[in-house]
């Protein structure tokens, strides 16, 4: 209703996007992004953010191309967004692709956020795709301390354990 009073208010059209993608109604949610991305009043700050968003949502929908797309253009408009360097590396990694690229962006956004355990995770585990066990496992055992609970990190340390030989540890976690 008040998109239909206020059609020129880019923020209440990014509202439903968010609305949708925290919904997982992500087909939606790029539809609306893509409307306010139209838009040629745009600064750069908004742009990178919502090339982003949208990106997260394409990658959700397994629409690789067009999520990679859209965060090379937001890493274009903010080569220093971690969460982005993030984003894009993890993912590239998880496909087995650009890992030298990926460890350089991930040391990138670690240091822009060493506070995030997401970024350290991502870290740890590009050195485990590259074999690089013993920094993974450091990492990793870091990412555990921090977020003691975080499944995904509990499963790449038993990963990262059973690479190592450390079997009962791997089983454990």
């Amino acid at each position: 209703s008040l998109i239909e009073l206020y059609p020129d208010n880019d923020s209440l059209f990014v509202s439903l996007a968010d609305l949708y993608k925290s919904t997982e109604q992500y087909k939606k949610a790029i539809s609306y992004y893509s409307i306010v991305l139209n838009n040629q009043n745009l600064d750069g700050d908004q742009q990178w953010r919502l090339l982003y968003m949208r990106g997260i949502c394409y990658e959700r929908l397994n629409n690789w191309k067009s999520a990679e797309e859209d965060f090379l253009k937001s890493l274009d408009i903010n080569p220093e967004s971690s969460q982005v360097l993030n984003y894009l590396a993890y993912s590239w990694i998880e496909r087995n692709i650009f890992l030298n690229k990926s460890l350089k962006m991930l040391k990138k956004a670690f240091e822009k956020n060493p506070e995030s355990y997401y970024i350290l995770d991502s870290l740890a585990w590009a050195h485990f795709k590259k074999n690089n066990l013993q920094i993974a496992s450091k990492l990793m055992e870091e990412v555990i301390i921090r977020a003691p609970g975080e499944a995904i990190s509990l499963d790449h340390l038993g990963d990262i354990y059973f690479a190592l030989g450390r079997k009962r540890e791997a089983l454990y976690m």
